[in-house]
């Protein structure tokens, strides 16, 4: 980091200004330098540049993971000099925090962003794990010095044993939440659509992920079924297909993107191998004017929150070098795009960078944790992570009630299961309900998610990807004074499927365990009012 950065300074936070180039947010600091380390800037106050801040039309942009330096803080920043301005090297990696613990003065680094990232055979892993201890400030800063100057001896600045007292506590998932620049501060950022039963399309760069056995698309989709496949939560992204062009992750387009290798140098720096640094970054987006309403989220009434309008994903450049030399570079891959798609739906670091704290055997186990694993499992969600998702995107206890339900067909082969609640309802208070069992005697409940509008709907039974049946509701009064149902299932599991009316009348289809169920169409199920 000395050898990679142009101006290396101690100092205070003096004050914020947020701004806009090229279309592009960002937010100044006024940086009041008490010590120069490295290079030279002209005078005592300095302008440090993040990206990140308000929009015009008040939409704000956050990047993922990134802490947003504060008035008041004491830090020391490792800098590249642009034109007017600096900025940090490779983003939260060149700040060190000043934090006291009793009678020490530390510096304390920030590694969020996935951290620095080693492979999990690295010979120089103890080295990095001492890397992450705290720093002597004072010790630190003079080894920095003296390493500009051309002195290389031994880093004598790192605290053998944490200092006495707690030093953070170790806390459970965290969610991404609008910034104090924002009027609404500090809400939890998450999608509407997923309430109303739609999905988020996700676009990939079509030429693929460098390193990536084929380009790393089956890697994405992965990532993409592990949040949409757990229980409890409306998750529902979608796989929208490849685009033949690069996409600027800063940009508000109206289109989610995954895009590879960084092609707009949109992160400073780049991946250097056995240097560590980022790999992969997500940028969120969202209104926060004070005119912006917020909202409920169904089935967590007591949380308030904003609704994000766009997410984009890009790997660093250089991140090649990183997947390739990886055990399996397509499962260290696909770890990484389910952490960045789990930021990209509202969900935060749960440890592993100054914001959350240190791990502990739950959180460090978790894909949203600040360091990538790189050990070959892939898109693995745990129990923190799930939790997460349920946080933001829970699924309400109970549907739409229903009335009194006729009982399933006598006969071998029908199951005798019996819906709770309405999985979908259509236009009118039309409502559909449903439940399956399975050759093992497993029973379940039909769910609604991956695509549903006023009249017609899909229900899943095990995958959200995988929908078991179509069913449509159509108003044909102005035709034959009915409704009309159709159904077209496809599957051989016994199922009780029902259709209820305003006035609770049923319309039912049901099937036998191991037969290929038949579409049933009815144009005068529901006489109209």
């Amino acid at each position: 980091m000395v050898e990679r950065s142009g101006t290396i300074v101690f100092g205070e936070v003096l004050s914020a200004s947020p701004g806009l180039r090229d279309g592009s947010a960002f937010t100044d600091y006024t940086f009041e330098v008490e010590e120069v380390l490295k290079g030279f800037v002209p005078g005592s106050r300095i302008i440090v540049r993040q990206p990140g801040g308000p929009l015009p039309g008040g939409i704000a942009m956050r990047v993922q993971g990134l802490p947003m330096l504060a008035e008041g803080d004491r830090v020391l920043l490792f800098l590249d000099p642009l034109a007017d301005t600096y900025r940090p090297v490779e983003f939260a990696l060149g700040i060190f925090f000043e934090v006291r613990s009793g009678q020490s003065v530390l510096l304390v680094r920030e590694p969020s962003l996935h951290g620095e990232v080693s492979l999990p055979a690295d010979p120089a892993a103890a080295q990095r794990a001492r890397a992450r201890l705290p720093r002597d400030s004072s010790g630190f800063r003079r080894w920095i010095a003296e390493r500009a100057a051309g002195i290389d001896r031994p880093a004598d600045y790192f605290l053998a044993e944490p200092p006495d007292g707690p030093r953070s506590l170790a806390r459970p998932f965290r969610v991404t939440r609008s910034p104090v620049e924002c009027f609404h501060d500090g809400l939890p950022l998450r999608w509407r659509e997923f309430d109303r039963g739609r999905s988020v399309g996700l676009t990939v760069q079509s030429e693929g992920q460098p390193g990536v056995p084929g380009g790393g698309l089956t890697e994405v989709r992965a990532g993409i079924r592990a949040w949409n496949n757990v229980s409890g939560s409306r998750v529902n992204l979608a796989f929208q297909g490849t685009a033949n062009r690069d996409f600027q992750i800063d940009d508000v387009d109206g289109v989610n993107s995954i895009s590879y290798e960084d092609p707009f140098d949109e992160i400073p720096g780049s991946y250097e191998r056995g240097g560590g640094g980022v790999i992969a970054i997500t940028y969120t987006f969202f209104y926060c004017r004070r005119s912006t309403a917020t909202h409920e989220i169904p089935g967590n009434e007591s949380v308030e929150a904003l609704a994000i309008i766009e997410s984009n994903v890009t790997t660093q450049d250089g991140y090649e070098q990183w997947v390739r030399l990886t055990p399996d570079p397509r499962k260290s891959h696909e770890e990484v795009m389910a952490h960045e798609l789990g930021h990209a739906i509202g969900i935060a670091h749960p440890c592993g960078d100054a914001a959350s704290g240190s791990c502990d055997e739950v959180t460090g186990e978790a894909l949203m944790r600040a360091r990538v694993h790189g050990d070959g499992r892939g898109a693995e969600l745990n129990s923190d992570d799930r939790a997460a998702v349920r946080f933001l995107y829970p699924v309400p206890d109970s549907g739409p009630t229903l009335g009194p339900l006729p009982g399933p067909p006598p006969g071998s082969g029908y199951t005798d299961c019996r819906p709770e609640t309405a999985s979908l309802t259509f236009a009118g208070g039309i409502k559909v309900a449903m439940c399956y069992e399975t050759a093992d005697g497993e029973v379940g409940e039909g769910k609604a998610g991956i695509w549903a509008s006023s009249e017609s709907g899909l229900l899943w039974f095990f995958n959200r990807d995988n929908a078991e049946v179509l069913v449509k509701v159509l108003d044909g009064c102005h035709l034959n004074g009915h409704r009309w149902v159709y159904v077209a299932p496809a599957t051989d599991l016994a199922f009780n499927l029902y259709v209820q009316g305003t006035d609770g009348s049923n319309w039912s289809h049901h099937n036998r365990l191991g037969e290929t169920a038949t579409t049933r169409s009815d144009n005068f199920a529901f006489p109209c009012d």
